[in-house]
């Protein structure tokens, strides 16, 4: 049985449902690059720099690289908290004092539990040095990345496997239904457990900048090729 033998309405049902995947996954793809690069538009593949920012940078700096840098008064500033990190995050001396400074500047109008500004983030507050301190860890923590991995496992498995299904039932050789599908789930698995360990091994960001590109693309690949499949005359 082939995909090309669904009446009518099935095949309607799966064009629309591959419709709305790839609708979902270019959707993904511009808010990742909105949200490591910082802009507030357009199409922004994501950079090696932007990826290895997110995934092994202070989360405190890698926000001010990255989604919160419109609100950085320099350049410099980023630099400054940085150095600060890197000395163990000390609370004392110069450079503790300008990075308190900054932090105080530019983030904590925001970033407090009584802070009444309309993108307030009172679930984050930066009023004490501890509050400051727990968003200076490199990376990802063990518990967000936990809970990244097993919510981007299930949604991408769920509806990768649909496809994946609807894929081995067309009319294309095996070899390139094997290719997509293997190549589609190994991706995602990479791409995932890449973001975990990256923290540790940095080079892993080229392995994330990779796998990522090559999920989206058999995701979408695989899309395009179902549709033009089911809606053509059987042989």
């Amino acid at each position: 049985m082939s995909i090309q033998q669904f009446n009518f309405q099935a095949k309607a049902a799966v064009s629309l449902f591959l419709l709305f995947v790839i609708t979902a996954t270019i959707s993904s793809v511009i808010l990742l690059g909105l949200e490591l690069s910082g802009q507030k538009k357009g199409l922004n593949i994501p950079t090696i720099a932007q990826i290895k920012n997110k995934y092994t940078t202070p989360t405190l700096v890698a926000a001010m690289r990255g989604n919160m840098y419109e609100h950085v008064t320099a350049d410099e500033d980023i630099d400054t908290v940085n150095n600060w990190i890197k000395e163990g995050v000390k609370k004392e001396g110069k450079l503790y004092e300008e990075a308190a400074q900054i932090i105080k500047q530019d983030c904590a109008n925001c970033h407090s539990k009584t802070s009444k500004m309309s993108k307030a983030i009172p679930s984050m507050p930066f009023d004490t040095y501890e509050q400051i301190v727990s968003h200076t860890d490199a990376g990802y923590s063990w518990s967000k990345m936990s809970k990244q991995a097993h919510i981007h496992m299930f949604g991408i498995s769920t509806f990768l496997v649909i496809i994946s299904l609807l894929f081995a039932y067309t009319t294309y050789k095996e070899s390139i239904k094997n290719v997509l599908i293997i190549g589609s789930f190994g991706a995602a698995f990479l791409d995932i457990f890449s973001w975990w360990f990256s923290k540790f091994i940095p080079e892993l960001v080229y392995l994330i900048f990779a796998m990522g590109g090559l999920m989206v693309g058999s995701i979408l690949l695989m899309c395009v090729l179902v549709l033009a499949n089911i809606w053509k005359k059987e042989d």
